[in-house]
């Protein structure tokens, strides 16, 4: 690498020769992009599967609307707030019990 410099009534003047590095530069990129190609990863053992998947049934959506005058309802139908909870335990309950969770 090559530093040329220059005085004079300019000043000094330092410059950098970067013509050998960006040769450097492309040799490198060069054996690079080989070696990138000729590496191997490593075998995976992965596991099995041993059950078919489960398959759940899409259930109906539950919806809930508060009204502008504070009334409820549930899927459509009026429910008093005393009955809200109870309502709603038994709209989730047919919900929970369609759902299998595995054990391992």
């Amino acid at each position: 690498m090559g530093i040329g410099v220059t005085g004079g009534k300019g000043g000094i003047l330092c410059e950098a020769n970067i013509v050998p590095l960006i040769d450097i530069l492309l040799v490198l990129l060069v054996i690079f992009m080989i070696i990138s190609h000729r590496q191997v990863g490593l075998d995976a053992d992965l596991p099995r599967e041993v059950s078919p998947p489960i398959v759940v049934a899409p259930t109906e959506p539950i919806v809930v609307q508060i009204l502008s005058d504070g009334s409820l309802r549930v899927n459509q139908l009026s429910v008093r707030r005393e009955e809200f909870r109870d309502r709603l335990e038994t709209e989730f309950r047919p919900a929970r019990s369609s759902h299998r969770v595995p054990s391992r």
